[in-house]
């Protein structure tokens, strides 16, 4: 059977920007937590994200080639900061997860970490390179006295802080039925292994799982962001109804790192751009040809890029009656649609609230892995409400239990 999988994340109760960025897509899955604050931390983790969005392994050693793109990342990220493109210290945690061959690699580097779920019990499967971290393994603090410690936060190794960085590495041998939860430290500092495995151990789905989990740790407070990564290397568990397509995958960047807004995204394209233009296109201004060529080349460039742009965003809208995700903007040129169904659902746009139906209409431009969460919360919302509704029609049907007779004995 295929993998299975099923990816959250949310911005959490306190915190105004996301600065986490997920990878999904088999063999490949990744969690980056960004640090350094806004415009630093999510573009460390996009870049992270974006180094795997297409990373397929082909070598025999499978560590290596994991630990040599996370050095890689590293220094990308660190060349980043010093030349000005981002924030001196800027940074993000990563964790990666490449199933092949029988087997589970992880890459290590920050406080995000992996569990292995197999048989029932939850197991740890990477070290938080964070200082309460330290300090648990040196005996000087307990486990359940470091998800408390004031200096929990502060982290020991990180992607992008120093030209170099050592990568840790697990590789797991798979057994029927094992699954692999990749998570920010924004779930497990709100919800406890233990209340981890009882969520597991419910036999939901991957993407109820995954739903489960964002809401309990915002519950419990939702003090940083939550991103995880939930999958199951042989199938054997479902992902859900609304399973991503296994061939393209999920990949949550935050937006604004993807658009480069903000002073860090524009120095970082005026940096870019500049080296470009003297490295390889100054014949271009200089000679007849390359004005004509320059010329030629712009209108193609600008309507390619507007037409790329649509690709990668989506909104919600009505199909056949159905609450439907589009893919591209919701305009047309001519008799062009700039936009295409990508998958309708089976929300029935009547059964849904006026509120809820006013937020479709409105047609809000959206990531996939946003228009889905939206989609599976009207889903699950709509099964609470008929749920409410067949036991309240139960309880009219059955009638009011009957009255207990007084007591008319004595007392013995």
């Amino acid at each position: 059977m295929p993998v299975t999988f099923a990816t959250a994340t949310d911005v959490g109760r306190l915190r105004q920007v996301n600065e986490d960025a997920l990878v999904a897509r088999p063999p490949v899955f990744m969690v980056a937590d960004g640090m350094g604050g806004a415009e630093a931390g999510e573009i460390a983790a996009a870049a992270a994200a974006r180094a795997f969005e297409w990373f397929m392994p082909q070598a025999d050693d499978l560590p290596k080639e994991l630990t040599n793109l996370i050095q890689k990342v590293n220094a990308g990220i660190y060349e980043m900061a010093t030349e000005q493109l981002g924030r001196p210290g800027m940074g993000t945690t990563l964790t990666a997860a490449v199933s092949k061959a029988g087997s589970v690699v992880i890459g290590h580097v920050g406080d995000s970490r992996a569990y292995l779920w197999r048989g029932g019990r939850l197991r740890q499967l990477t070290e938080d390179h964070s200082l309460v971290g330290e300090m648990v393994r040196q005996g000087q603090i307990s486990a359940s006295e470091a998800e408390h410690h004031p200096q929990r936060s502060i982290i020991t190794r990180a992607l992008g802080v120093e030209p170099t960085v050592e990568v840790d590495t697990v590789e797991v041998r798979l057994e029927p039925g094992d699954a692999f939860l990749l998570c920010s430290d924004g779930l497990y500092s709100m919800v406890g292994d233990e209340q981890i495995a009882g969520i597991l151990s419910r036999g939901d789905d991957l993407d109820v799982t995954a739903r489960v989990l964002v809401q309990e740790a915002n519950v419990q407070g939702g003090l940083d962001n939550i991103s995880l990564v939930l999958f199951c290397p042989d199938g054997s568990i479902p992902g859900g109804a609304a399973q991503p397509d296994a061939e393209t995958g999920v990949i949550s960047i935050p937006q604004e790192a993807v658009a480069g807004d903000g002073p860090a995204g524009a120095q970082a394209r005026a940096g870019r751009t500049g080296r470009l233009e003297r490295w390889h296109l100054g014949w271009l201004f200089h000679t007849l040809p390359g004005q004509i060529l320059l010329g030629l080349l712009i209108p193609a460039v600008i309507l390619a890029g507007a037409w790329l742009g649509t690709r990668h965003v989506y909104f919600l809208g009505v199909e056949d009656g159905h609450v439907t995700i589009y893919r591209g903007v919701p305009y047309s040129i001519g008799p062009w649609n700039l936009y295409s169904v990508n998958w309708k659902s089976p929300v029935n746009i009547g059964d849904l609230q006026s509120y809820e139906q006013d937020r479709v209409a409105q047609q809000e431009l959206h990531s996939y892995n946003g228009a889905m969460q939206i989609v599976n919360n009207y889903t699950a919302e709509l099964r609470e409400r008929q749920k409410a509704a067949q036991q309240q029609q139960s309880q009219t049907s059955t009638g009011p239990p009957p009255a207990t007779p007084p007591n008319s004995g004595s007392a013995p």
